[in-house]
């Protein structure tokens, strides 16, 4: 009588194994693409508040003051906050403007929690 061939218990570990690494391998190609998904759209929502913040502060009717000034904004469905400083620059008719932007309502250090920093110029005040 002839014996039906079929794998062996060994060689089903061993397939088993292989295919348990490739798939952890796998799962961490894919927590780790999708943590890079995840901070570069917090990075582009950032820049555009940054943007936002320095473009209504050029175009301001009233320039703004030197010095330090924090808010708050919800933007793509979420809570942000800015910090912008704005000082004197080389140039005598140019003030720099420095913009530091943080997901969340977090009341530690804004500049550390930043995952964006934006510096622009500012014509001085007449």
């Amino acid at each position: 009588m002839r014996r039906g061939r079929g794998f062996t218990l060994l060689e089903v570990l061993v397939a088993l194994a292989i295919f348990a690494a490739v798939a952890a391998s796998v799962l961490a190609a894919s927590s780790r693409s999708l943590q890079t998904a995840a901070r570069l759209e917090d990075k582009t929502l950032a820049m555009w508040i940054a943007d936002n913040q320095l473009n209504e502060a050029q175009l301001a009717e009233t320039p703004p003051s030197g010095g330090r000034t924090q808010g708050q904004v919800d933007y793509a469905g979420r809570r942000w906050q800015w910090l912008r400083l704005i000082e004197p620059s080389s140039e005598p008719t140019m003030r720099r403007v420095t913009l530091w932007v943080a997901p969340g309502d977090d009341r530690s250090d804004l500049e550390a929690r930043a995952v964006l920093r934006l510096t622009g110029f500012l014509g001085s005040q007449p």
